[in-house]
């Protein structure tokens, strides 16, 4: 019986697994294909979140470091903007902080390219940059668009200067300085003028011109044959220089007319306003900068001299033939006063000075006596606040005592830098010799130890492609790279 029973129980125990098993397996199969499916979409998520992740962040497959000129920077920055928008895998970090800084940080293998705003050699940057000499035969120096240098004063002043000429500039960072720089001698080609200042400031520098003892720009008006750019427009008229009372106004004679009844300086109208004793502030960059380097080269027109290592100025009294036939506008390079790349090389101690282009064009446009330089494209940019200063170069002139040239030469107003194919800034690139040119043009340049490669390569030929760098060179106010032909 208990045989029987426990037959009889083994098989409806049995039976119920026949019944209970197909239940199961289909349980077990609803689990394994949740948890798959929960497994794939977990996948997709972090595979989605590390493909976000990685556009254009540090950890994007491949960077390019960048640095050096703050005039090449809105330039080379832009171009990395559209590279990237283009390019989700690439980073380029391009930082500003002057071409010394950049030449420095590239020549240390710092940074991929340094960007520079002068002409660099290679051994120029072994021995003002410390570059390896290991490097001499692989460094790579490349065009890669065009700029000037241009005298600026602030949009908003009122002293009716319409126009600037190279010896009354270095006039006034000579005596706006305290120590003893360059000797010029003379204000828009006239030595009597520079003599009635000096006699009037009592220094030939340490106390700064006023901005009634130099004359602005007027229909007609002449200085030794001078002929100042004519008066259309512009920041003001300035004031008759014709009037007499005034002791702080040269052109006046000092506040004693003259027997003749004319002016000793032959202005027409003074930057006033007439009697004013406003004092002219020169502003200088405080970074070493390529900027620099060409406003002393180009602009005050220092290194360039056929006779003397320091000057085309130097040499020769004021105004003499001797040192009018060693000013040479065809003679304009880059030496500039040394190479550490500051106007302390010409001998300036100036007080107002700014960092990079955005601090000098801010320390001019927010004081309408101050004068200083920057890039054109900085300057050109929508609300820089500055008024480029049209300007008349070294060796520029004009016929007379104190200009290249004799009575016989031709006369030539101020020259305004204009860009494009045809602009003042690529024809003084091409043949700096002829004298309706802006002097102060130069050019950007890339600097690599080594050929380009990889991403610096693809970077180099995007920014070097023709439609490209137009477009590049018309939103940052530069002249482009095929606009200057050699």
């Amino acid at each position: 019986m208990k045989m029987r029973q426990r037959r009889q129980a083994y098989r409806r125990l049995h039976g119920e697994k026949k019944a209970v098993s197909p239940v199961v397996a289909t349980l077990i199969l609803i689990l394994i294909a949740v948890a798959a499916a929960a497994a794939l979409y977990l996948w997709l998520v972090v595979w989605q979140g590390n493909l976000t992740k990685g556009i254009g962040q540090p950890g994007a497959q491949a960077t390019l470091t960048i640095g050096g000129s703050t005039s090449v920077y809105p330039f080379s920055s832009l171009a990395a903007t559209w590279f990237e928008q283009n390019n989700s895998d690439i980073v380029i970090s391009d930082n500003q902080g002057g071409t010394g800084a950049g030449m420095v940080a590239v020549c240390s293998g710092n940074i991929n390219i340094g960007a520079s705003s002068t002409p660099q050699t290679v051994s120029n940057l072994e021995t003002s940059y410390g570059c390896p000499s290991s490097y001499a035969s692989t460094i790579q120096i490349t065009n890669i668009a065009y700029d000037a240098v241009d005298v600026i004063v602030s949009s908003a002043n009122t002293h009716g200067l319409l126009s600037m000429s190279a010896d009354t500039l270095n006039t006034i960072y000579e005596m706006g300085s305290t120590t003893a720089s360059h000797y010029i001698g003379s204000i828009d080609g006239s030595a009597a003028v520079y003599t009635l200042v000096e006699g009037v400031q009592g220094a030939a520098f340490g106390v700064s011109l006023l901005w009634s003892q130099i004359p602005a720009a007027v229909a007609g008006a002449t200085v030794d044959g001078l002929a100042e750019q004519v008066a259309t427009g512009g920041i003001g008229a300035g004031s008759a220089c014709t009037a007499v009372g005034f002791t702080n106004d040269i052109c006046s004679g000092v506040g004693v007319p003259l027997a003749t009844g004319s002016s000793p300086c032959g202005f027409t109208v003074c930057a006033g306003p007439f009697g004013t004793t406003a004092t002219i502030v020169p502003v200088q960059r405080s970074d070493a900068s390529g900027t620099t380097q060409t406003f002393e080269a180009k602009i005050l027109g220092y290194g360039s001299g056929g006779t003397s290592s320091s000057s085309s100025w130097v040499g020769a009294s004021p105004s003499s033939g001797a040192q009018a036939a060693a000013v040479s506008f065809a003679n304009l390079g880059y030496a500039g006063c040394g190479s550490n790349n500051l106007l302390s090389d010409c001998g300036f101690t100036l007080a107002t000075s700014g960092n990079g282009n955005p601090g000098v064009i801010s320390a001019v446009s927010s004081n309408v006596n101050a004068i200083g330089y920057a890039s054109d494209g900085d300057a050109r940019a929508s609300g820089s606040g500055v008024t480029i200063v049209p300007f008349l170069g070294l060796g520029q002139g004009i016929g007379g005592a104190g200009e290249a040239g004799g009575a016989a030469s031709l006369t030539y107003g101020a020259v305004t830098p204009t860009t494009g194919t045809t602009g003042t800034i690529a024809a003084g690139l091409t043949n700096s010799g002829t004298t309706t040119q802006y002097c102060g043009g130069r050019p950007f340049q890339f600097v690599s130890l080594e050929p380009y490669a990889g991403v610096a390569q693809e970077f180099l030929t995007f920014i070097t492609d023709p439609a490209v760098n137009a477009a590049l060179a018309s939103a940052t106010h530069e002249v482009g790279l095929y606009s200057v032909i050699y």
